[in-house]
């Protein structure tokens, strides 16, 4: 390909739309783009189906959703579903085990979600910045939700059964890295998802993230 990541070795928001577009242009019979939705800033949430008959809703089939960069911070998990898109139609006339895994599934695969988040750190301290929620404003200077602690399962709900440890629901304080927002689904990035989801049958779901020398 000919898309080369130099945001420090990952890929920037406009990097990671050439790649996809990129891989499209190669693999046209795998490979769909998808728009999921627009972020708080109005970037558009790029996502690629894989399957080997990319135009057509083959409903027999299960629908598997992967999803990076909730968090911006977390920079390796955008790469790897870049990765993981390539390689899934790379080796698809050479592996037959890749290739019976996308001829009886559909991939959904969006690497990034918080594409407003992850390009603030890449403008302003680079791939190691910390900022990790999206770019809302809430109030005054005051910017961000936690996209991951927005959702509407347990939203807010800070008892520890419920959540495993009391600081897992997040923060009602808006400055907080953790605040989960006024109301479940506040958050265009999340609305996005929902909408996308309740639209599709998907029997499974993997949300990369990472932390550190973490990757999970």
């Amino acid at each position: 390909f000919t898309v080369q990541p130099t945001f420090g070795g990952y890929y920037s928001y406009a990097q990671m739309e050439a790649a996809i577009d990129s891989l499209v242009a190669a693999y046209p019979a795998l490979a769909q783009k998808i728009n999921i939705g627009n972020s708080a800033e109005n970037r558009t949430i790029w996502g690629v189906k894989i399957s080997d008959n990319v135009t057509a809703d083959e409903t027999d089939e299960p629908e598997l959703l992967y999803m990076a960069l909730q968090h911006a911070r977390e920079a390796i998990g955008g790469s790897s579903m870049i990765f993981l898109m390539q390689y899934l139609c790379e080796k698809y006339s050479s592996d037959s085990k890749v290739q019976a895994l996308v001829d009886n599934r559909e991939f959904f695969i969006i690497p990034c979600l918080n594409p407003d988040g992850w390009e603030y750190n890449r403008t302003t301290t680079g791939v190691g910045g910390g900022w990790r929620k999206n770019r809302r404003l809430i109030t005054g200077s005051t910017y961000g939700v936690d996209l991951n602690r927005n959702w509407s399962v347990n939203w807010g709900n800070c008892a520890a059964p419920i959540q495993g440890s009391a600081a897992s629901c997040g923060s009602g304080t808006a400055s907080s890295d953790t605040y989960y927002g006024p109301n479940a689904f506040s958050e265009p990035e999340t609305q996005a998802i929902r909408n996308f989801v309740t639209t599709r049958n998907i029997v499974a779901a993997i949300d990369q993230h990472a932390y550190g020398p973490y990757y999970s």
